[in-house]
């Protein structure tokens, strides 16, 4: 019975880290982490498992900035789509580099737009982990995510697609 009980608690406490939410409490607030953007955007092969966000308490390194942790792709890429809809590029900055981050604000902005959807990677024919999109009349966009150990997820890259 007590093998039970260990495995039930030992469950609760990994969909607790996984999710952030614990049964039976308030929500916690966002953690946050510093992150520096990797030198080589992309790349990585398709996570089969996604990795989980850091479970240290996160810290700000001095002259950085606090890092909000994404969960799973499409969070970040929701909130990349959801920064450039308001012209915030310091939250962009939360969901990837500056070099993605220049390269969607260089583009024109369609404020009704959301993410339908995150496939992995190898099934886009894309060498990243996740192919996030939307579809509109004419082409459809993709913000290009991989598993970031800082913040859990990163948008890396960004594409325009004419039909």
């Amino acid at each position: 019975m007590s093998r039970i009980l260990i495995a039930t608690a030992a469950v609760a406490a990994g969909l607790t880290l996984l999710t952030g939410c614990d049964l039976g409490s308030k929500p916690a607030p966002a953690r946050t982490v510093t992150v520096t953007e990797s030198a080589t955007p992309g790349g990585s092969a398709p996570a089969t498992t996604p990795p989980t966000a850091p479970t240290a308490p996160a810290t700000a390194a001095p002259g950085k900035g606090p890092q909000k942790v994404y969960a799973n792709a499409k969070a970040a890429a929701d909130a990349l789509l959801a920064a450039w809809h308001i012209g915030d590029k310091n939250a962009a900055l939360l969901a990837g580099g500056p070099n993605t981050v220049e390269k969607v604000f260089a583009s024109a902005v369609d404020t009704t737009t959301k993410i339908e959807g995150c496939n992995p990677g190898s099934q886009s024919g894309v060498s990243y982990a996740y192919d996030c999109y939307y579809r509109y009349e004419g082409g459809s966009t993709h913000f290009y995510v991989d598993p970031y150990p800082a913040t859990g997820w990163r948008v890396v890259n960004y594409s325009q697609v004419a039909d």
